[in-house]
């Protein structure tokens, strides 16, 4: 099988002064400076294929998710296997103040070959813990913000918003691009501690989908949904970071990621054919959870989008 190779891909509709002018709306990074450096990070290559792990390669074409816990999931798509910010770790205590309640549904010695991590930030335990850091050594591909690439290291990607990579797959090629998310309300600036990125995948033959990483503003997961509906297209499946996080020491108390109405709000505006919601269970940070989110999705009238999962490690094919 062909090694896959991660190449950077820089979008001539970036550069456009239509694309400046929304990135700056959502709050992004210049995107003339999408050519220039990435971060420092090397291109990574990958060799998808199959895994030995608990979820199943998908098929061709197909496209499975399967949730780990907490907001970690693995996305298996177009010859790729995919990770959502690697969460490991036994119930414990951590410095921060947060706590992981739940473990997760399997370890990474039954996690399978992961061809690449897609980590929306690595400041917060919830998103990256400790046995996720020792993971991502043996990843050959991580993306992230242009901080994590400063404190992770050379192995890691920096993205900024808008810059894509394309990873080559068996049965064709992934475009992955990095997209603004806001990690608090609309207004604030956290600097460092709040730096955060959602991610698009696209690419003939690959469902259009949106991940929002620890976004919690509509405002901005709306101006991301009309930039990828215009540039891209319509977008097929929404990966929603929910729960309404919150801790007292950040903000008043104020959420973090997608409160219940608010990520139904989302799911409305981007209109894709379904939502799959992660990020309400495993931490004491949540205030919300699925329930809630049930309830909103009825409320907005759009339930039948919505796909829960259970965070039991079960592979789920969506197509």
């Amino acid at each position: 099988m062909n090694r896959s190779t991660f190449l950077r891909a820089a979008s001539a509709a970036v550069a456009t002064a239509a694309s400046v002018a929304l990135l700056a709306a959502c709050g992004g990074e210049d995107s003339a400076d999408e050519g220039k450096d990435k971060g420092g990070a090397a291109a990574g290559s990958a060799e998808p294929g199959a895994a030995a792990g608990s979820a199943s390669p998908a098929a061709a074409g197909g496209f499975t998710v399967t949730h780990v816990g907490g907001p970690t999931t693995i996305l298996e798509i177009a010859g790729a296997r995919l990770l959502l910010d690697p969460t490991f770790d036994q119930p414990k205590k951590y410095k921060s103040g947060l706590e992981k309640t739940q473990a997760p549904a399997f370890g990474p010695d039954r996690l399978g070959k992961i061809d690449a991590v897609l980590l929306s930030h690595d400041q917060h335990d919830d998103n990256l813990d400790d046995s996720g850091r020792e993971l991502l050594k043996d990843v050959p591909v991580v993306l992230s913000t242009p901080g994590a690439h400063k404190r992770l290291g050379d192995h890691v990607t920096g993205m900024k918003s808008w810059q894509t990579e394309e990873l080559k797959t068996s049965r064709g090629t992934i475009v992955v691009t990095a997209v603004p998310a806001l990690h608090g309300p609309d207004g604030v600036d956290r600097g460092a501690d709040g730096e955060v990125t959602g991610f698009v995948l696209s690419g003939e033959g690959v469902p259009t989908t949106y991940i929002s990483g620890d976004n919690a503003s509509v405002k901005v997961a709306g101006q991301v949904g009309d930039r990828v509906k215009k540039e891209i297209g319509p977008i097929d499946t929404a990966v929603l970071f929910a729960g309404a996080a919150r801790t007292p020491a950040i903000l008043d108390n104020a959420p973090l990621t997608l409160t219940s109405r608010n990520a139904a709000l989302v799911a409305k505006d981007l209109d894709p054919r379904r939502v799959v919601a992660v990020h309400t269970d495993s931490w004491n940070i949540y205030s919300e959870d699925m329930k809630s989110l049930e309830k909103a999705f009825q409320d907005q009238g759009i339930a039948d989008r919505l796909v829960g999962l259970e965070p039991d490690g079960t592979p789920r094919k969506l197509s």
